[in-house]
């Protein structure tokens, strides 16, 4: 039984520790306060798709990973789980962790000045 519950604590760790840690991403709540396209990009980094539109405004699109808090319940969850199924939680966990902190899909609009008019997110399709 030791051997067991030493062999599961070793092997536990990935989604946990994801979970326990977060991401230091963007926080898009502060982006969208930003008021240039300077300080956007700042942030984000360069945009993934930028076009003109027919009345001069600028629409840019940005992939990103936003900032998650560190959710230590959900930690321990994992922890858990993975100290009864001997590790094979990792199996189911880790991509539940990878979807929890999926990136998302900034899209941005810019008058011809380059002051933002307006920002939306949307999750980043998996496939």
């Amino acid at each position: 039984m030791f051997v067991a519950l030493t062999c599961g604590a070793t092997l536990s760790g990935c989604a946990a520790n994801m979970a326990a840690t977060g991401s230091d991403g963007p926080d898009l709540s502060v982006v969208s306060q930003e008021a240039t396209r300077f300080n956007v990009e700042r942030q984000l980094g360069s945009p993934e798709d930028l076009q003109q539109q027919a009345n001069g405004d600028w629409v840019a699109v940005y992939d990103v990973e936003p900032r998650t808090k560190p959710n230590l319940a959900r930690a321990a969850g994992h922890g858990t789980l993975d100290l009864f199924t001997f590790g094979l939680w990792e199996v189911v966990g880790g991509p539940l962790e990878v979807a929890h902190a999926r990136r998302v899909l900034v899209t941005a609009r810019y008058d011809q000045s380059g002051k933002l008019l307006q920002m939306t997110s949307k999750p980043k399709p998996i496939l």
